[in-house]
């Protein structure tokens, strides 16, 4: 009888000692900015924040919310090809990366430079494109085509195309209506 209760002891301890071995300590990341603590960290990592895409209102307004990094984005297509647009009222042109003009059909454009936040660059404008921003379709846009390596994948909504919508910005929202 000694025997078993010590074997059952034995291999108590040892099922004790392999669990505590396997018990591994979770490290987390935090990608919102928050200061999540304790279980905290644990819930957000499996709860995360929904987001508002746009939406067209009665009155044909789209409605684009704010994004965490204070960006406005919003689904279309280039020439039938699906990308995000951020709007940039900062930029003059309508411009994308590299990568973005090859998948979206565009096969050359009017060799240029471009006066940008970030330097003066190298693109190509492109003509008789055709945008869907959100519900709205627009024919015959120009696209500036950046050819700096780091822009590969860029998409931006400049004023060439805002110019064509009414534009209202609120605190958390932007909308854009189309112009007749």
């Amino acid at each position: 009888m000694f025997k078993i209760i010590l074997t059952l002891l034995a291999a108590l301890i040892a099922s004790s000692a392999i669990a505590q071995q396997q018990q591994k300590t979770i490290n987390y990341v935090v990608f919102d900015g928050g200061k999540y603590k304790g279980e905290e960290l644990k819930w957000a990592s499996s709860n995360p924040k929904p987001s508002t895409t746009p939406y067209l209102d009665k009155s044909n307004w789209l409605i684009i919310p704010r994004a965490v990094d204070n960006h406005y984005y919003v689904p279309g297509t280039i020439n039938g090809f699906p990308v995000t647009f951020m709007i940039d009222t900062g930029a003059s042109i309508t411009a994308i990366g590299l990568a973005v003009a090859r998948n979206s059909g565009i096969r050359a454009g009017e060799s240029g430079q471009t006066f940008t936040a970030n330097g003066i660059g190298q693109f190509g404008q492109s003509t008789g494109n055709y945008l869907q921003v959100g519900p709205f379709t627009l024919s015959d846009v120009p696209v500036g085509v950046v050819l700096n390596q780091n822009s590969r994948d860029m998409v931006l909504l400049g004023m060439d195309v805002l110019k064509r919508f009414r534009i209202f910005q609120g605190q958390d929202a932007m909308q854009i209506q189309r112009l007749n």
